[in-house]
């Protein structure tokens, strides 16, 4: 029997991964982005809510977009320090401007216990480690991504007891207590590449995406006009769309 030529089925087709940073109630970017890239999972960066003159009918539309989602998709939703505050209400050391209660009164009319559990600080996709502000060198002895992972495991149980790990609050270049932010607050001025973990983050506002490369390691920040660029992770290579 001649043996049979493979085809095109029998190729591995490469995981690919829609990333879209925060979005600050502008949820016609993402749809613009789910509508118009091909991908087999998507990733969002955090801070859906708040934004410079937003009301609570726009953290109530937001948190109706959310949940359609988390009903409908198996996305990963990542945290950023604009939800915290929505997340964990009873926490006033994890609100930051642009949190008011009548507006999280309101994305708890929408949100259910089964969302808020979706939502996690970080994590690891395609040799890239992803979360909302990125991670510090200075935060665990010769971090590896296990325990990165396991760190942000723990300080989401301590959150919902109302205890709050450090790696959740600010650092001195937003006003904090503390040297350096954590995953929810670190700017990416203050990012320091961690030797061999590459890292997606958005957080930083800017007009362009940036990028901190090193010999061991590729970082970017993709917080650009809420959402007006995203980004596509196949075979572990990294690609940047831009609205039109």
């Amino acid at each position: 029997m001649k043996p049979r030529c493979k085809t095109m089925t029998d190729v591995a087709k490469p995981m690919s991964t829609l990333i879209i940073p925060d979005l600050h109630h502008h949820t016609d970017h993402a749809d613009h982005w789910l509508a118009t890239q091909r991908y087999d999972r998507v990733v969002f960066l955090g801070d859906y809510f708040d934004d410079f003159g937003d009301d609570v009918g726009d953290a109530f539309k937001t948190a109706r977009w959310l949940r359609e989602r988390m009903d409908s998709t198996e996305d990963i939703f990542l945290l950023g320090n604009h939800d915290a505050a929505y997340l964990f209400p009873h926490s006033p050391a994890l609100e930051c401007p642009g949190f008011t209660r009548p507006k999280a009164r309101s994305i708890h009319e929408v949100m259910e216990p089964r969302h808020w559990a979706r939502f996690q600080l970080a994590h690891f996709e395609q040799g890239w480690l992803l979360s909302h502000a990125g991670f510090h060198p200075v935060w665990m002895k010769e971090p590896t991504v296990e325990k990165i992972l396991a760190r942000c495991d723990k300080a989401m149980q301590l959150a919902r007891k109302r205890k709050i790990d450090p790696i959740l609050g600010a650092g001195e270049d937003r006003g904090g207590l503390q040297k350096f932010g954590g995953p929810l607050w670190m700017d990416f001025d203050s990012f320091v590449p961690i030797p061999q973990i590459n890292q997606i983050v958005g957080h930083t506002p800017g007009e362009a995406v940036r990028d901190k490369i090193a010999p061991d390691s590729r970082n970017y920040c993709l917080d650009v006009k809420n959402a007006s660029v995203a980004a596509l992770l196949s075979d572990g290579e990294l690609s940047i769309v831009t609205l039109a």
